[in-house]
């Protein structure tokens, strides 16, 4: 009689069993994870793939963060940049509606009338009988006034804690105070018009302190950047460039300083127009006048008051010249800006690009097809299912069925 025997039949029937059961644990955490393993030492041969690939991500997202800390900087500067640039437009436009060839000044005319020459009819005009300015005068005082502490701030225009145009001194403020120009221009137009006083400046030496930066044999007291306000770091010329780190061979300079020309200037030009010491421009004389009568009130240099406008003008002319250059200038550092922020919108587009590739490959490294794994688990399922069956019909089985 043939023996029949049942133990290597489950034998092999449990392993199956136990190998079933480890695929269907392992599709399940697929399912749950959507992930190859739950360790990267499972990935095989694809290990150092995704090691690299991760890496590479890492970096991707830090450049990513400069770019976007570095264009809304950027943004940040530009909008103040137009900012002061419309300011200094509207005050440019004040200067040149200011004409020469119009009244600014009240009063009478004042003559010289000389009793020891009767004979001379029509003496020079010597000044005017009131300090009162005119209503363009004022008006465009006023507007400098105004003007000024929008300007400051602009200036020290921040994002968070960084002050954007201090270059990489970022922590301290790039004009500190305008007090120390405010009060030297006050003095400046006191000598200038004061031909009488041993500390008198003419009309060329008030100019080159304007438009002077540094002290030289030939220009000993100009308007520094140290007296205009500005911090140590930028009068020293320490104020290193602003860079963004865009890829890992690559950087944006987006530097701005707060001491560049067209900021200088305007400052400059600020201050000289709202002066108390500006107004009168005609030498002012008390009504009503006897010859020999020093004027009241010092008005330009000059004898008569030709002479007077004259030299205002020429100062004018001078100041509302700075301006116009100063606008040329603030339109170069805006465009440099420009030109920074489209190779910061370059380098997004390809970190961007780079960014998406890495994921990819990391999708295709390390994730599963979900689909895929849902089929692959219900065929494991029904697997099974089968061999539970198969299983328990052998463990019921006896010689009894066979007799």
């Amino acid at each position: 009689m043939t023996g029949v025997s049942t133990l290597g039949q489950a034998l092999d029937q449990i392993e199956r069993l136990k190998a079933t059961q480890t695929d269907f644990s392992m599709l399940s955490r697929q399912l749950s994870s959507g992930k190859k393993t739950d360790r990267f030492s499972g990935l095989g041969a694809d290990l150092l793939t995704s090691k690299r690939t991760r890496a590479s991500f890492s970096s991707i997202e830090v450049y990513q963060n400069n770019i976007t800390l570095a264009d809304n900087r950027v943004q940040h500067m530009l909008t103040a940049l137009k900012e002061f640039r419309a300011q200094t437009e509207n005050l440019r436009d004040f200067m040149l509606n200011f004409s020469q060839a119009s009244s600014h000044q009240e009063g009478a005319d004042i003559r010289q009338d000389d009793p020891l020459t009767p004979e001379i009819e029509g003496e020079p005009i010597i000044g005017l009988g009131s300090d009162e300015m005119l209503v363009d005068f004022t008006t465009m005082a006023n507007f400098a006034k105004n003007m000024d502490g929008f300007l400051d701030d602009l200036i020290n225009r921040q994002e968070e804690d960084r002050y954007l145009f201090s270059g990489s001194d970022t922590l301290n403020k790039p004009l500190v105070s305008t007090s120390l120009l405010d009060s030297k221009m006050e003095t400046s137009i006191a000598n200038w018009k004061n031909e009488a006083s041993a500390t008198n400046i003419t009309s060329a030496q008030f100019i080159a302190d304007l438009r002077g930066r540094v002290s030289t044999a030939a220009n000993p007291d100009p308007f520094t950047d140290t007296v205009v306000g500005f911090n140590a770091t930028l009068t020293s010329g320490k104020a290193g460039n602003v860079y963004a780190r865009i890829d890992a061979n690559s950087e944006v300079n987006y530097t701005s300083l707060a001491n560049n020309q067209g900021f200088r200037d305007v400052l400059i030009a600020v201050s000289f127009l709202k002066s108390e010491n500006l107004p009168p421009i005609a030498d002012v004389y008390q009504e009503p006048y006897t010859f020999g009568d020093a004027p009241i009130q010092e008005g330009a240099p000059g004898a008569t008051l030709k002479e007077q406008t004259d030299s205002f003008f020429e100062m004018f002319d001078e100041i509302e010249s700075m301006v116009t250059g100063a606008l040329k200038e603030i339109d170069k550092e805006i465009q440099n800006l420009e030109l920074s922020r489209v190779r910061l919108d370059e380098a997004a587009k390809v970190n961007r690009d780079q960014k998406n590739a890495a994921l990819s490959l990391i999708d295709d490294v390390e994730n599963v097809d979900i689909n895929e794994v849902a089929v692959k688990i219900g065929a494991v399922q029904t697997s099974l299912d089968a061999s539970y069956r198969i299983t328990a019909l052998m463990q019921q089985m006896s010689l009894v069925n066979f007799i």
